[in-house]
């Protein structure tokens, strides 16, 4: 296994997911936020007492956001579980196992020759940026690739799990049950299953976005603080996920399967609070919209 490039990639390689279902954008680190924050939540209701909260995150923040809020601390204490999208703590160590085990295929070529002419120089800028190479990525699938530009972008402009929601979410639970809508291997199983035409979209939508170095005020980070749930869901429909089959594979259907679990957890009498990437409780596609089909009620508490 590689040294250099995987080091560097591991330490950061657990929040990648995250960083590409637009939890930040690879831009200089902000300031905190001096206004109070609007972090959106829901509160899921339905007979019978039933009820849980859907919380949208951000794997990764600059240091000294401020994004909590009295709602969101009622909340979890009135709920009897933590519900992430991986419910053990995101581990490097485990995380570049994982991606090991999937990410390699013997022969491939290099990524600038796996995708199309117009974005090599976009690839070529951020390798040169990055301190990366084709050569370091020697028989790695298109998907591991543009996991770890993203990882490594994110690390560079000041992004860490360490600062995300989910470490204070931990210790704001106070020892209540902690589970997983997902595992890392599942996870990374996604994009592992995902096909040569939808790898490649994505290596070069990753290539678009790191090489870019727009300042969009309307960023990702600046709507989930604002509680714009509408403006996330536009950005849900931007770069790679304005692919159809990138956009079904990463989000609708893991929303599907999140929402049956979040159903059966309500109907077993649980209370779940929530808390998943923003991209995954925003939009049509969204989970406050799929659980509302399914007869909860559905209703925004902040």
């Amino acid at each position: 296994m590689k040294t250099g490039i995987w080091k560097k990639a591991c330490a950061g390689i657990a929040l990648a997911v995250g960083l590409l279902l637009g939890a930040c954008r690879n831009e200089p680190q902000p300031p905190a936020p001096a206004a109070e924050s609007h972090v959106a939540l829901w509160e899921v209701t339905g007979p019978g007492g039933a009820r849980g909260w859907l919380f949208g995150t951000v794997h990764a923040l600059p240091e000294g956001t401020r994004w909590t809020r009295p709602a969101i601390a009622q909340a979890l204490g009135a709920a009897d579980r933590l519900v992430f999208e991986i419910g053990e703590p995101l581990d490097a160590k485990i995380a570049g196992e994982a991606l090991g085990r999937l990410a390699f295929t013997r022969g491939l070529p290099p990524p600038s020759e796996r995708i199309d002419p117009a974005y090599r120089g976009k690839l070529a800028a951020v390798y040169k940026d990055l301190s990366l190479t084709d050569a370091q990525f020697r028989d790695e699938e298109s998907w591991a690739v543009a996991l770890q530009i993203s990882a490594i972008a994110g690390q560079k402009h000041g992004m860490s799990p360490d600062n995300g929601v989910e470490p204070e979410l931990r210790r704001m639970a106070k020892g209540k049950l902690v589970t997983g809508l997902e595992t890392i291997d599942s996870q990374f199983g996604i994009f592992d299953r995902l096909g040569d035409r939808e790898q490649k979209v994505l290596l070069e939508q990753v290539a678009e976005e790191a090489s870019s170095d727009k300042d969009d005020e309307q960023d990702i980070l600046a709507l989930w603080l604002r509680g714009d749930d509408l403006g996330i869901a536009r950005e849900s429909e931007t770069g790679f996920l304005a692919d159809p089959g990138l956009h079904e594979a990463l989000l609708a259907a893991r929303n599907r399967n999140w929402t049956g679990q979040i159903d059966a957890m309500l109907k077993a009498g649980a209370h779940p609070f929530v808390a998943v990437g923003a991209a995954h409780v925003s939009g049509m596609d969204g989970l406050p919209r799929m659980l509302a089909e399914r007869g909860w009620t559905v209703r925004r508490v902040q």
